[in-house]
């Protein structure tokens, strides 16, 4: 052998190593993006669970503030008007709106001025507050047949901003035929 020839199987020798660096060059370079890629998802997924964890965070931290008509206390004749804060933090710009306002009683004023209120908004309305005021008798109130439905939309702000509105219906109707029932203490 002369040294052409040798200068040729060098040649193919190292054609072959580089052949063989080129496919180890390559599978790494893809194994790298897998991991990459890999790295991107779980980086996206870290980022989705914060999201949803923020987004919990908000939730719990909003206020609950609902309205009901509930009867009094006190002698069980009398249906209340009642806004409560459930929630763990204060309520601000607290507006209802009831469509159609409860009926009015001549001689229980405070009706309408509890409902026009409601409408113009209370200012603030700390967690586990509550606000009664009497709508009027219920046996007044209530229609001895067909439902009554008022519906009632609210709307405030908490510590994070406006919360969701909610709306329900409140139907006087259910609560006819409920029995008159005081709550019984030592000072009545």
């Amino acid at each position: 052998m002369n040294s052409g020839d040798w200068a040729a199987i060098g040649a193919v020798v190292a054609g072959v190593i580089a052949a063989v660096a080129l496919y180890f060059s390559i599978r790494s370079t893809r194994a790298s993006e897998r991991a990459a890629s890999s790295a991107d998802r779980a980086a996206k997924a870290a980022e989705d669970q914060a999201e949803i964890q923020r987004k919990i965070q908000v939730a719990t931290s909003q206020p609950y503030i609902w309205l009901d008509v509930r009867e009094d206390d006190s002698q069980g004749v009398l249906l209340d008007l009642v806004i409560g804060n459930s929630g763990p933090t204060v309520a601000t710009n607290v507006r209802v709106r009831i469509d159609p306002p409860f009926p009015v009683q001549p001689q229980i004023e405070e009706s309408a001025i509890a409902q026009q209120q409601l409408a113009d908004g209370i200012r603030s309305l700390a967690p586990g507050a509550m606000i009664r005021w009497h709508l009027g008798v219920g046996h007044n109130l209530i229609q001895s047949q067909g439902q009554q439905p008022h519906e009632i939309s609210i709307t405030a702000d908490g510590p994070f901003g406006p919360i969701d509105e909610l709306t329900y219906v409140i139907d006087l109707a259910n609560l006819r035929g409920q029995p008159v029932r005081p709550q019984g203490n030592l000072h009545l």
